[in-house]
């Protein structure tokens, strides 16, 4: 509150001397009144304060205009009408100069300066002023549009003289640390200041001219501070001396209020310029000083980067190289400008790089161009060492005409990754050779492993038909036969999940009827059922399309592995297999729903992983390898299904599997769906060759054929089973596929390629490879070890028929 009080006392003075000044100094010397400086200050104070001080400032503004009007010998009535006049004046160029600028004003912006000259300079002082003279003139006499005149002029220049230069001297420091007084500058105002002296000392030539330029000057050494300074040293001088009698404008002679309007008009025009002169040579150094630290900084970023920062011109050639080339090419940036970068290029990586840089440079006018590429190349070091680099050329175009000027690019030091890359791709090469010898691996011990089995069980099952076997001796063979049969097993889940893993499992479909598939699941797991007195039933095949699109080989796999599962672990109950399919989307789902434990949900998640048992207690008494499951998952999304778990803790499980399955053609004819029951047995007296490097292998099959009359010869390898294939004649050849010295595949060919009796004679693949893939076409068709008595007598009916063979 003191403050406030305080600084309303110091604008009364200031207010009061200035009216005095304005008023008594011409009065002495005869001359009307050429500047009224009161209405500048009182603005300018009021633009120096807050809004909420304005009533303080006023009222003291007020108190000291009518001290000098009773000073002066205004009557009261005249004295309070002008008072209120100019209290208007300065208080409304104030109001409307700040509703422009806000609560703080810079006339070092040039926008805050034309709105103090346009809004407090001329607007405000032509309203107020015109009022006034025109009271003035009532009150007093006189011509109107003279003493309008004469009024607005002094107005003007008291406002753009004193306001500004109190506006820049309340902030002279900020000035002053923007652009500090220097001697230049002292010198241009000390400069002004002689020759406003030299043209205002003399009345002999109308020199006028010689002063705006020098203010000027001052405006661009000084700026702001400057202009200021040289508006009120050049409106002083130019006062004292015009009232002294001396000046320029003595020289016309139409009276001393036509000199006064002209003196106003040279001031006002004067200050007029320099002021905005200043205030955008300011801004412009502002914002070259702006330009500056940016071009700085972003030199210093490009600088600072790790990477190279380059641009070139249209033609190819570098105009700029950043420092980073010193650390990554071991080159000076200035060495590689022009096109001295390219010879750093390996020969061969410049086509491509070439390539990516011209498709952004041919960009047609006035297109935008495609995205840039990014492009891998090899450069060579200056120590002659080469290295990776990565870049990418983009255009860069004039940001004001949009015309392309260049390429710039960032190019990056990437032989650390590159040669990850590389030895990434060596360990990959390497892991696949791996992959592929333990392929070969595995499928060498199939051989090695099923090749006995095939002796043990067959021979297992024959030992079990003979009717001279004591019940105990048949108990053993049995047990024989369940743990070939549970061996075999095994060995075919830890192979077909390698050639899952692998991809080297294909699908074959074809046309085929669910319900066989479905009853030849069931039938294969009811003993294990009925031994644990378990309910083994289908639900709903019978209400699925007569003929579907699959490969039921996988279908039974799968089906094998789920209620295979469920009966082993499913003590009490039922195992129950549903079947649906949708015609709108075809595709056919099933379900095995068991009575069993049940699986935790925490545990379902692990269920379809390789290797997964949940509970050690349960594998042990059952036991397994756990791939079931994950080759169940493998052979669904093979075929491109989904598979997943419905289970309850303690409630038993629902296992289900989703494939796509278009239906087949459909046949009227009922005979078409009937089922052969009885096994197909090749004609008496035929005539077979049995090629494989295994005796008992060998004594099997002879064995088997033999008892439905079939004459077998035998032969220890493929070179043995070619000459005498080549020596005799046979209705068929069963050949196995791995031998030492010759083949299978290769024995086959043989046969047939020398024309012997036996060349077109079908030839079955008899081997435990036939799972594994697409049989060789030198094959009428292919029978699995280990040896079952169907597969081999209906298979070798088949090709005796001329049938179209499978791989079972």
């Amino acid at each position: 509150m003191a403050a406030t009080l305080l600084t309303a006392l110091g604008v009364a003075f200031g207010f009061a001397f200035l009216a005095y000044l304005c008023v008594e100094i011409p009065r002495s010397y005869n001359h009307v009144t050429p500047i009224w400086l009161s209405n500048g200050f009182l603005a300018a104070c009021l633009l120096s304060s807050s809004s909420r001080r304005w009533p303080a400032l006023i009222v003291g503004a007020a108190l000291g205009a009518l001290t000098a009007g009773a000073h002066a010998g205004d009557s009261p009535l005249v004295n309070v009408i002008l008072v209120t006049l100019n209290i208007t004046e300065g208080t409304l160029a104030a109001y409307a100069v700040r509703r422009v600028t806000g609560e703080s004003i810079d006339l070092g912006r040039p926008r805050d300066m034309l709105a103090f000259v346009l809004l407090g300079g001329f607007m405000a002082p032509i309203a107020a002023g015109t009022v006034a003279a025109s009271i003035h003139t009532v009150l007093r006499g006189g011509d109107l549009v003279q003493n309008i005149i004469g009024w607005v002029l002094n107005d003007i220049l008291g406002m753009l003289t004193v306001g500004p230069c109190l506006l820049v001297f309340f902030k002279a420091g900020l000035y002053l640390r923007e652009r500090p007084l220097t001697r230049d500058g002292v010198l241009s105002i000390v400069i002004c200041c002689l020759m406003t002296t030299a043209v205002f000392a003399q009345a002999k030539y109308p020199l006028l001219f010689l002063v705006p330029p020098v203010m000027l000057f001052v405006a661009w050494r000084q700026e702001v501070l400057g202009a200021a300074l040289s508006a009120v040293l050049v409106a002083a001088i130019a006062l004292v001396l015009t009232i002294a009698g001396r000046g320029p404008i003595h020289l016309i002679l139409a009276g001393t209020g036509t000199q006064s309007t002209v003196l106003q008009l040279f001031l006002a025009v004067s200050i007029f310029v320099s002021l905005p002169v200043a205030a955008f040579q300011r801004q412009r150094r502002a914002i070259l000083a702006q330009a500056e630290r940016s071009e700085a900084r972003y030199r210093l970023l490009a600088e600072s980067a790790l990477d190279i920062i380059a641009h070139s011109d249209l033609h190819g050639q570098m105009t700029y190289i950043s420092p980073a080339a010193r650390t990554i090419l071991g080159y000076e940036p200035e060495e590689l400008l022009g096109a001295a970068y390219l010879k750093t290029l390996h020969e061969d990586d410049r086509p491509a790089i070439r390539r990516v840089v011209e498709l952004q440079r041919n960009c047609p006018e006035g297109m935008t161009a495609p995205p840039a590429e990014t492009v891998e190349y090899r450069a060579f070091r200056r120590d002659g060492r080469m290295i990776w680099l990565e870049s990418r050329p983009t255009l860069a175009c004039d940001p004001v005409t949009g015309a392309p000027t260049g390429i710039t690019d960032i190019i990056r030091d990437v032989t650390a990754r590159k040669t990850l890359e590389l030895d990434l791709r060596a360990a990959r090469a390497e892991a696949e050779a791996a992959a592929a010898v333990k392929g070969e691996f595995l499928a060498n011990m199939s051989h090695e492993l099923r090749t006995p089995l095939t002796a043990v069980i067959g021979f297992a099952n024959l030992l079990a038909d003979e009717p001279a076997l004591s019940p105990r001796g048949k108990r053993y063979v049995d047990r024989i036969a369940t743990g070939g049969r549970t061996l075999l097993a095994t060995i075919n889940d830890i192979l077909d999940f390698s050639r899952l893993e692998q991809g080297r499992i294909t699908l074959e479909p074809r046309i085929v009827a669910i319900t066989g598939v479905v009853s030849e699941v069931l039938e294969m797991l009811a003993p294990d059922a009925a031994a644990k007195s378990l309910v083994l039933r289908s639900v709903g095949d019978d209400m699925a399309p007569p003929e579907l699109f699959i490969d039921p080989e996988r279908v039974r796999q799968v089906l094998l592995n789920l209620i295979g599962n469920a009966v082993k672990f499913t003590e009490v109950g039922e195992v129950r297999l549903e079947t649906d399919y949708d015609i709108q989307t075809g595709r056919l789902r099933m379900s095995v729903t068991d009575t069993g434990p049940g699986v935790a949900e925490a545990d379902q998640a692990l269920i379809f992983a390789r290797f997964s048992q949940i509970d050690e207690a349960l594998n042990r008494e059952h036991g397994g390898t756990g791939l079931g499951l994950a080759i169940s998952r493998g052979l669904v999304e093979l075929m491109g299904g989904d598979i997943g778990v419905e289970s309850t803790l303690g409630q038993g499980a629902r296992f289900w599997f989703e494939i796509p399955a278009q239906t087949g053609p459909s046949h009227d004819e009922a005979e078409a769906e009937v089922e052969e029951t009885e096994l197909p047995l090749p004609p008496p007296g035929v005539r077979v060759l049995v090629v494989d490097d295994n005796a008992g292998n060998r004594e099997l099959v002879r064995s088997v054929l033999e008892a439905v009359g079939v004459e077998v010869a035998e032969a220890e390898d493929g070179e043995e089973g070619v000459a005498v294939a080549a020596a005799s004649p046979f209705d068929a050849i069963l050949m196995d596929l791995r031998m030492p010295r010759l083949d299978g595949v290769s024995a086959a060919q043989r046969i047939r390629a020398e024309a012997g009796p036996s060349a077109g004679s079908p030839i079955i693949a008899f081997s435990a490879d036939v799972r594994s893939g697409p049989l060789d076409p030198v094959f009428d068709g292919a029978t699995p070890k280990p040896l079952t008595v169907a597969s081999l007598l209906s298979t070798l009916s088949d090709a005796l028929t001329g049938s179209p063979k499978e791989t079972v």
